[in-house]
């Protein structure tokens, strides 16, 4: 332990205790310094300066702690002080800010997608007969084609399946999947909507409605497929995180995306472990 000049410390108190402080020119110990000697150490309740006060063990445990002479706290000094405990939280803070800018993102642009694909699907140029002949081709209700079925379906399946995993928070996957599919029918038939309604207001051209059947064809594969694709996907990432993932890891890192969609996990995670 370092050893301080008498001329180099000077009474805090008016009770004689001497406070251990170092002048600006004394010599700097070459000796080891136990933790709490040399650090700038406050008590946490009442401020007082606990540099050079000695260290006590409790005798109900082995926490190596202060006890602050101003107001008896104990004080551990091997735990996070309260301001690395703060700067901890507002980490925590803004890495869920960040999260939940993604989720907006993710799904709001999608979304956007969805309209777009609706806009530019739901019409299409085909030959209008009038009388005994065909005329100019013009705007129509499309036909359902194989290459959109396909891009739906895909679309629809992958949306599904990275949607789910962004709301573990929901227990059930299929209600996950029927609340985007929900939304993303939604899109595509307001996407549709607003090329008629786009066509009126440039061209003076009403178009007929696009709720033709193979447009509902079209939207019954899109909201399977989000279902389905919500439905398996918890599925499918338990066999992956098993089979490349050593096993306890894979179990730790599954049962605490189980626990999002505990209400006891929840409530904690709103009110802390006293439940204040």
């Amino acid at each position: 332990m370092s050893t301080l000049d008498p001329a180099d410390a000077a009474p805090a108190t008016t009770t004689g205790e001497w406070q251990h402080t170092r002048s600006a020119g004394a010599n700097l110990a070459t000796t080891k310094v136990p933790l709490g000697e040399e650090l700038p150490i406050f008590c946490e309740r009442c401020g007082y300066c606990l540099h050079g006060v000695a260290q006590h063990v409790c005798e109900s445990c082995t926490v190596r702690q202060f006890h602050c002479p101003e107001c008896g706290h104990h004080q551990p000094i091997n735990t996070l002080r309260p301001a690395f405990q703060k700067i901890l939280g507002r980490i925590r803070a803004a890495i869920v800010t960040l999260a939940v800018l993604f989720r907006l993102n993710f799904f709001g642009w999608l979304l956007v997608a969805w309209v777009a694909m609706g806009f530019e699907w739901s019409y299409g140029y085909g030959s209008v007969r009038m009388g005994r002949t065909y005329g100019q081709n013009q705007l129509t209700p499309r036909d359902l084609e194989f290459e959109q079925l396909v891009a739906f379906l895909l679309f629809g399946l992958g949306f599904g399946l990275l949607g789910r995993m962004l709301l573990l928070r929901w227990r059930r996957g299929y209600l996950v999947g029927m609340v985007l599919a929900t939304l993303t029918c939604a899109a595509i038939a307001g996407g549709a909507l607003w090329r008629r309604w786009d066509r009126w207001e440039t061209e003076r051209l009403r178009l007929p409605l696009p709720f033709t059947l193979d447009f509902v064809i079209c939207l019954v594969v899109t909201a399977l497929s989000v279902t389905l694709g919500a439905a398996v996907v918890w599925g499918i990432w338990s066999a992956a995180a098993y089979a490349f993932l050593p096993r306890r890891t894979s179990e730790a890192l599954l049962n605490w995306q189980r626990s999002q969609s505990s209400e006891s996990a929840a409530f904690l995670a709103r009110t802390g472990p006293s439940g204040s």
